[in-house]
């Protein structure tokens, strides 16, 4: 597993915090737009769910949500709100090959390294049903750091972003931004991808 520790140890610690944030502020317009685009009853993969209220949105509305997470204590909260298992696993132990009809993962891949970025996309690419959507969406700026919570983020430029997609064959389909205010108590600017796999 390459997840970060660090992150996962802080996510683990901030948990009430974090489901108290999340519980606040959930009404996620991009979900809404996501759902419109996926094929209805589809397999959706909910990649970094955190504590799985995507996925209970998913299921409300008719789609099958397949749940992960890298973090025990996310892993936990997200398993009794669903009532379903969750699989504890990092990015880069996704290994399904023509599954999914779509990727949600808000939130999640800019705990990444740049240098593993690309290889998650391809693995997401190759999870992908043909013409499968992946949404994903990343904080704005430049370079890698940690925040005061010592948490790991890599910050994209726009165009940085589509030449990744553009080497693991997917499509923009959409973009979006904002700015939000995380755990750490920073409002920070942030970008959304829809995209398409392509052959």
């Amino acid at each position: 597993m390459s997840a970060d520790q660090k992150t996962l140890d802080v996510y683990d610690k901030h948990i009430s915090d974090y489901e108290k944030l999340i519980a606040k502020e959930f009404k996620d317009t991009n979900l809404d737009t996501f759902m419109k685009m996926i094929e209805k009853e589809g397999k959706v993969l909910d990649l970094g769910c955190g504590t799985g209220s995507a996925s209970l949105e998913l299921l409300k509305n008719g789609f099958s949500p397949f749940p992960v997470d890298a973090s025990l204590e996310m892993v936990k909260v997200a398993e009794s709100l669903l009532k379903m298992k969750v699989r504890k696993i990092s990015f880069d132990e996704i290994d399904e090959y023509d599954f999914y009809n779509a990727i949600w993962a808000n939130f999640s891949l800019l705990h990444t390294t740049k240098n593993q970025f690309g290889n998650i996309l391809k693995r997401l690419f190759f999870a992908l049903k043909e013409e499968g959507i992946l949404f994903f969406s990343l904080k704005q700026g430049a370079g890698e750091s940690r925040d005061k919570l010592g948490r790991f983020y890599s910050y994209y430029e726009k165009s940085e972003v589509e030449k990744y997609l553009e080497k693991a064959n997917f499509r923009t389909k959409k973009c979006c931004k904002g700015v939000s205010r995380g755990l750490a108590g920073d409002k920070e600017n942030w970008m959304g991808f829809f995209c398409e796999k392509i052959r």
